[in-house]
């Protein structure tokens, strides 16, 4: 240990958890002091339940911890945190934390006077993430949150929403139960007060009755996700009827089951330019439906399908959306798909394309010696880059809108 310089010991530090760091600080002077110099300069850091314990075993090293790290760090993720650990945090400050990951443990009887103790501890965040018994009382003295992510808050008191709602001038919101059997009520439509919102995340059940309606009419709204068991279609009907112009991208995560409702919902949506399919369910007929009235389509992303059409459905797909420019087929068991007789039809439909079609294939099992030589045509790229998007959980829809009707 002693011929590792100080640079190499800033590196290893940055991939260790905080109860090796602060075990190491134990070894000798010389070891504690690059310890020290790497909390000085530190912008995320992460506190599991393991690395809280081996700081309230040792309160010597867990004062050095905070004296060095309070003043640098800019996230900090708390797993497992209680009343009594935070209490022990009160003398050091945190003037540039702006991101806190916070899941505390049950606490209902200081529920609200710890949520009151996190707003003077961390006063300056602007995103923040909270499972806790909070009943929602005192979050509004966060004043420069734009992010606020409530997550399996079961004692939360809605009588509290007009309060935060109206105080805070949030952009991006979640309310989520994972489906768990709680109502928020009425009282769920004091989220449209806070008229910068431009996200929600919440479960489905929640958007039913006036809710929905209100939230599509807020002049910065721009995306919905919503977990999903009974009601997504049902939603996608309301928005469908409401404001289908201006929905640009949907996304589906174990969530459409061949519905003939939601494609009928879908085909509404004429302005629609990127459709996800992950892990799913979709008739071809119902995809070629779609497709074909789709005419702003631009990106198709059938991911991780469990059945998908033929090689020559697909194309006959392709064909009735000339307008799309992404075909995305990532995490799709395709060693065997793309035979060569089944490709017969591929130069009669990328014939008259106006631009080429991009084909990921990413994680499919094919790569460049693999890709049948029918499939090199001009009016067609292959890709085997990944492409990134934003699937969270499973059973849930993404709807995207557009302020800028076209």
């Amino acid at each position: 240990m002693q011929n590792i310089n100080e640079d190499l010991w800033i590196k290893i530090l940055g991939f260790l958890p905080m109860s090796d760091q602060v075990a190491l600080t134990q070894v000798n002077g010389n070891i504690h002091t690059y310890v020290q110099y790497y909390w000085r300069h530190v912008k995320i850091m992460t506190f599991t339940s393991d690395d809280l314990e081996a700081l309230r075993s040792n309160e010597t090293v867990m004062h050095d911890c905070l004296e060095c790290c309070s003043e640098s760090v800019q996230q900090l993720k708390l797993s497992k945190g209680s009343m009594e650990t935070l209490r022990t945090w009160t003398s050091y400050s945190f003037p540039r934390l702006h991101t806190l990951d916070c899941e505390m443990d049950y606490n209902l009887d200081e529920n609200d006077e710890e949520t009151l103790l996190l707003t003077a501890l961390f006063p300056y965040l602007t995103k923040l993430t909270l499972s806790s018994s909070t009943s929602g009382c005192h979050l509004w003295r966060w004043e420069q949150l734009r992010e606020l992510h409530l997550i399996w808050c079961e004692f939360l008191d809605t009588s509290t929403f007009r309060q935060i709602f109206s105080t805070l001038k949030l952009t991006k919101l979640t309310l989520l139960y994972y489906g768990y059997n709680v109502t928020l009520g009425e009282n769920v439509n004091d989220v449209t007060i806070c008229k910068t919102l431009e996200e929600l995340l919440i479960d489905d059940h929640h958007l039913l009755g006036d809710f929905l309606p209100q939230l599509l009419r807020m002049p910065n709204f721009r995306r919905l996700a919503f977990y999903t068991r009974d009601f997504y279609e049902q939603l996608l009907g309301t928005v469908a009827r409401q404001q289908p112009l201006k929905v640009v991208s949907l996304l589906f995560n174990d969530a459409f089951w061949s519905s003939e409702r939601v494609t009928d919902a879908i085909a509404r949506m004429s302005k629609l330019r990127r459709l996800v399919l992950q892990d799913d369910d979709m008739e071809t007929q119902l995809l070629h439906t779609i497709c074909h009235k789709l005419t702003h389509l631009e990106e198709l992303h059938l991911l991780k399908m469990r059945d998908l059409p033929t090689s020559i459905q697909l194309w006959d797909i392709v064909a009735a959306c000339p307008t799309l420019r992404i075909l995305n087929l990532s995490s799709c068991a395709l060693r065997t798909y793309f035979t060569e007789p089944h490709i017969s039809g591929l130069n009669r439909n990328l014939l008259n394309r106006s631009s080429p079609l991009t084909l990921n294939l990413h994680n499919t099992g094919l790569d460049l010696e693999r890709v049948p030589s029918a499939l090199k045509h001009p009016n067609l790229k292959i890709s085997f880059d990944p492409i990134k998007l934003n699937v969270w959980s499973s059973r849930f829809v993404e709807i995207e809108f557009s302020n800028n009707l076209i």
